[in-house]
């Protein structure tokens, strides 16, 4: 069964996925790369540097499979 889940938009840089808190955080200088930071409960899950890639990482840690 493929069911789909609810990306929420909270803020202009702020979004929530099945649980964790992904955040937007500023371009960076030097790479002009825009990042999103993982969260869940206070604890970090690290970085990922496309809102697409975030909500796969996410998916692979609710699933049990360690992301790549």
């Amino acid at each position: 069964m493929n069911r789909q889940h609810a990306l929420i938009q909270l803020s202009k840089h702020t979004f929530v996925y099945r649980g964790f808190t992904i955040q937007k955080c500023p371009r960076h200088s030097e790479t002009n790369r825009t990042a999103y930071q993982l969260v869940s409960n206070g604890d970090y899950f690290g970085r990922d540097f496309a809102l697409a890639e975030a909500m796969r990482t996410v998916d692979k840690m609710i699933n049990g499979k360690r992301p790549a």
